[in-house]
């Protein structure tokens, strides 16, 4: 009995020093666009949502273990969404619950053919789908505005895109977090390990990879809903870009895939090469993430 309610002290003292950490570097963040200005308040905004990405794209690509490249479909699915409705004299909050609400239908409907594929199969497909989801915006012009794009009413209040997006990621690393500890998150590990051997202990896969990917597309959304509410412009060639599905892979494959730490630390390296290249040689950009997967690629080959 003493050592057990060692134990739950322990616990406790634990979880209270993670809550008023959490809580510090909160006030902190929200304090500081106000004490460096708009380029600090957009540069955190711009992490806060590469965090947001990599730990949901973690959800399918580290957890459960799939190359998947169509994360970008429910970051620019979000974006119009939101878009859409704010155009429609909405307020922000219920134009990202629209964009909430339609990505959890979405990636149910998805999940059921494209997780009958495997490999690189299936990686094809969640690509495909993403420059599906470009396309049907470009022709959709009457109602999208096509490839010149839709411009959005001005954001009279930075500070609430960059509050919801730190709630956001606060909320997301708090799930991932639980997720990898929790029954569901044990199942994703086994179907990543084998999924044969996961079927014969009787776990259901196609439920738990359909959980997976609501998991990781419904954040996703989100992120696409508070990135077009920030900059009040949204063109396909963006929301649906080949960059918000690669982003979020490298930054979920560079350190350890499966964990929180992992993608969030990828995230934060990713984001300051990103911006000490924008600041310096813009044009080498894209050229990151070929050589960061070049660099994966070799490491992985080593590893096997």
């Amino acid at each position: 009995m003493l050592l057990k309610s060692k134990d739950k002290l322990t616990k406790l003292k634990r979880l209270g020093l993670v809550f008023i950490a959490v809580s510090g570097l909160t006030i902190l963040l929200l304090l500081v666009p106000s004490l460096w200005g708009d380029y600090a308040r957009i540069l955190l905004f711009t992490i806060l949502l590469y965090v947001t990405m990599a730990l949901s794209y973690d959800v399918v690509g580290g957890l459960l273990g799939y190359l998947y490249l169509g994360h970008g479909l429910f970051f620019g699915l979000g974006a119009y969404t939101t878009a859409l409705a704010l155009n429609q004299s909405q307020p922000l909050l219920l134009a990202l619950l629209l964009a909430a609400c339609l990505a959890l239908p979405a990636a149910a409907l998805l999940s059921l053919p494209l997780f009958r594929l495997h490999g690189a199969v299936f990686a094809l497909a969640t690509l495909g789908l993403l420059l599906l989801g470009g396309q049907l915006t470009n022709n959709l012009s009457w109602w999208t505005g096509g490839a010149a794009g839709l411009s959005l009413p001005p954001n009279h209040d930075p500070m609430l895109t960059y509050s919801l997006s730190l709630i956001l990621s606060l909320i997301v690393v708090g799930v991932h977090w639980l997720l990898c500890g929790s029954r569901l998150g044990l199942k994703l590990s086994s179907i990543r390990e084998s999924e044969e051997m996961a079927e014969s202990v009787g776990i259901n896969c196609g439920q738990v990879k359909r959980l997976a990917l609501i998991f990781s597309a419904v954040p996703a959304a989100l992120a696409g809903g508070l990135h077009a509410r920030e900059i009040s412009f949204v063109i396909p060639a963006e929301a649906f870009g080949l960059e918000n599905s690669l982003a979020p892979l490298l930054m979920c494959l560079l350190l350890k895939p499966g964990t929180t730490w992992g993608p969030l630390l990828g995230a934060l390296i990713l984001s300051a090469a990103q911006e000490f290249i924008w600041t310096t040689v813009p044009s080498f950009r894209l050229s990151l993430y070929g050589i960061l997967l070049i660099f994966i690629g070799i490491q992985r080959a080593r590893q096997s």
